[in-house]
């Protein structure tokens, strides 16, 4: 009887000593975490009442922690004094899925030999960190000309840990350091995109709508993106990011007229495209032979040129008109033509002598007519 006596009385001294030791949080790095990332935790032990020997501490992780490797999972302590604080470290890895929250990590403690724990949960804050990157830009058009709009689709991607929130993007086009303003501009709103959340992992594409003026010349144009958005606490968060803009002209050499005038054949083109064409050679071609030809070093858009041959019979013929464009491309066009004898009184360049001809045939007619008249009364006398 006293054995079992004695046995009750341990039990309860393990037992008052566990209740007078009180198990708390002194330290979470980083705060919060982050899913992927290590979390030191450093957890205090109070004691608040008289000395404990052979303390025992274990911590339970569930998901979504892990100790690390080489971790040990029960801490033991030979004494707590009376009235004195012991810390220890745990060094745990939160999952990459890990969603953003406070979750409760289970401890248990007891002191001596004894059987019975006292439980005890630790809140652990984990919260994502969103990170907005650019994946890919897309334009429609694929080429970009001036005096035409054009539709930027940028795709975004989340690659952090944490949604992104209220997205707001703005495109804003350099200045044109000549004249101060801006050769692409926006659309109505077409400068600003809304985006209302963006998940970890997740992907969306934000729209803008440009006006490229019909000045804007063949080069990137810079662009500053600048986009706003909240993460899980509500923190603000901002990304700049510089895009260039490419804009490419094509040029379209056309002929304006063709025609014979003071003995050359001349002939008048026109770039009537949005880029520049660079070393332009025309070639008059007939019966499979160049007869003439003729270079520019550049023909702008919407400026003309005119070229005079020689050499050339009247007829059929062929207007061979090669050159590049900005990107040093390859541009080959032929025109068939018609060389006209009577093409140089077109213009009014030439001489039409078709009216004095009936005007000479008639004062021969009437002056035949008179001497006929004047024999015939010859002859009555």
């Amino acid at each position: 009887m006293s054995l079992v006596i004695v046995a009750l009385l341990s039990v309860n001294a393990v037992s008052a000593q566990s209740s007078d030791v009180s198990l708390m949080l002194n330290k979470q790095t980083p705060y919060p975490v982050e899913p992927g990332q290590i979390v030191n935790l450093v957890v205090a032990l109070e004691n608040n009442g008289s000395s404990s020997q052979s303390f025992t501490l274990e911590i339970l992780p569930a998901a979504p922690f892990t100790l690390l490797p080489g971790e040990e999972s029960v801490k033991t302590f030979s004494n707590i004094g009376a009235l004195s604080t012991v810390t220890e470290t745990y060094k745990l890895k939160v999952d990459l899925s890990a969603v953003s929250t406070t979750y409760d990590l289970k401890f248990r403690y007891s002191s001596g030999s004894s059987t019975v724990y006292i439980t005890k949960k630790i809140p652990v804050t984990v919260q994502g960190t969103p990170k907005i990157v650019i994946e890919d830009i897309t334009t429609t058009p694929s080429v970009i000309e001036p005096g035409h709009e054009v539709e930027l689709d940028i795709k975004l991607k989340n690659v952090g840990s944490g949604d992104a929130t209220q997205l707001e993007l703005v495109l804003e086009a350099d200045a044109d350091p000549e004249t101060e303003e801006s050769l692409i501009v926006p659309i109505l709103s077409g400068g600003s995109f809304y985006l209302e959340e963006i998940g970890s992992g997740e992907e969306a594409v934000a729209m803008f709508r440009l006006d490229i003026d019909n000045n804007a010349e063949y080069k990137s144009y810079t662009s500053t993106l600048t986009i706003t958005y909240n993460d899980e606490s509500g923190a603000e968060s901002t990304v700049t990011r510089d895009l260039g803009i490419p804009v490419k002209g094509s040029p379209v050499i056309k002929i304006l007229s063709a025609k014979l005038e003071n003995g050359d054949f001349k002939v008048d083109i026109e770039n009537i495209g949005t880029g520049s064409a660079k070393a332009l050679q025309i070639e008059f071609i007939q019966d499979n032979e160049v007869k003439d030809s003729s270079v520019a070093s550049e023909l702008k858009p919407t400026r003309s040129k005119t070229l005079r041959f020689s050499g050339f019979r009247y007829g059929e013929a062929i207007v061979k008109i090669s050159y590049l464009d900005e990107s040093n491309d390859v541009f080959v066009s032929e025109n068939s033509i018609t060389v006209k004898q009577s093409a140089a009184s077109d213009d009014g360049s030439g001489t039409d002598y078709s009216g004095y001809v009936g005007i000479l045939l008639l004062v021969v007619l009437i002056e035949g007519f008179y001497i006929w008249r004047m024999k015939k009364r010859m002859k009555r006398k």
